[in-house]
Parts: structure tokens; sequence; C-alpha cells
């Protein structure tokens, strides 16, 4: 077989791929409509930060379609986007555990969402240094929301749930692995 077959054999398959993504997605939102109906409960009651994540995820598509050659002039919208797809997941995780007090201590993460998109505009520079500044930022921001989660559960609200020392165990485990491999480098 030749190379033109070939290409064109892996260009009819990929066709058909992107053709089968609208099916596939018809098929998802029935699933979900039917599981919907059968465990009786309204998609909007679970759904609904999707109206703050989607269009943050729209102001985050300038700075993803950038290229170093060719970087947009709108990618500075993906500040705001960042900041708008962690508010919105926030909202999905509170809305689910109807805990909406944890805006008390989740803040900083919002904030720290703004040093990652500084970051992202910049990821074809890898040597610039708002990576290295913008990732310890990151940290703190993550220690302050897991400090202000620990105050206020146990101090403020009076409440203990049984997945805060665990997040703040599993955090406290990736400062150490992520220490070692950059000791080693």
């Amino acid at each position: 077989m030749s190379d033109e077959v070939v290409l064109k054999i892996e260009e009819a398959g990929k066709l058909q791929r992107q053709q089968a993504l609208p099916a596939y997605g018809v098929i998802a939102l029935g699933v979900v409509l039917l599981v919907s109906n059968l465990f009786n409960f309204h998609l909007i009651n679970v759904l609904w930060p999707g109206f703050v994540i989607v269009p943050g995820l729209l102001l985050l598509w300038p700075a993803y379609s950038s290229a170093p050659d060719r970087p947009k002039t709108l990618s500075f919208l993906a500040v705001p986007g960042a900041m708008m797809v962690i508010t919105g997941i926030l909202l999905f995780v509170m809305n689910l555990t109807n805990h909406f007090e944890a805006w008390a201590y989740s803040w900083p993460l919002v904030m720290g969402s703004v040093a990652w998109a500084l970051m992202y505009l910049k990821r074809f520079e890898p040597q610039h240094r708002v990576h290295h500044t913008g990732y310890n930022f990151m940290r703190l921001m993550v220690l302050l929301a897991m400090g202000f989660a620990v105050f206020f559960e146990l101090v403020v609200f009076g409440s203990f749930n049984p997945l805060l020392p665990l997040g703040v165990i599993a955090f406290g485990v990736y400062l150490l692995v992520k220490e070692r491999r950059d000791g080693k480098q």
C-alpha cells in the first residue's frame, strides 16, 4: 500500500470519529435524562453551576487556541475565565454537599486561579519568572485555604468532615513527593 492510500484511510477514520461525536453526545444526554427520571431529581438542581463554568471555558478559549508564533489578542481573558471556572467548580461541589459555608475558606482558590491563568498565558515561555512565582503563589493559596478550612470547620462551624483531614494528609504527601522529585533534578 502506498503512503497516499494509508493517509486517505487514516483521514476517513478520523472523519468518521468526528462525525460520531454528536451521536455520542446525544446518547450521553439521553442516559442523563433517563437517570434523572428514574431517580426523580431535577437536573437544574445539580447542573446550575454550569452557567458559570461554561462562560469561563469560553473565556479560556482564546488562550487555548494561541500558538507561540500566533498569539491571540484576547488571550488575556484567560484570567477572568480561570476565575469563573474555579468559582463554578466550587459552586458545584458546594451544591452537591449543601455546604455553602465553605465560601468562608475557599476564596484563596479563586485567587490561585489567577496565577494559574497567568502561567498558562506564558506556557510558551518556560523560563518566564511567572512560572516560579505563580507556582509558589498557588501553593500558598492552597495552604491558606486548607488552614482556613481547618479553622472554620473546627472552631467557627463546630463541624468535622472526615474528608478534611484526608485532604490535608494528601496535600502533605504531594508536597513531600514534589520536594523529593525536585531535589533529584
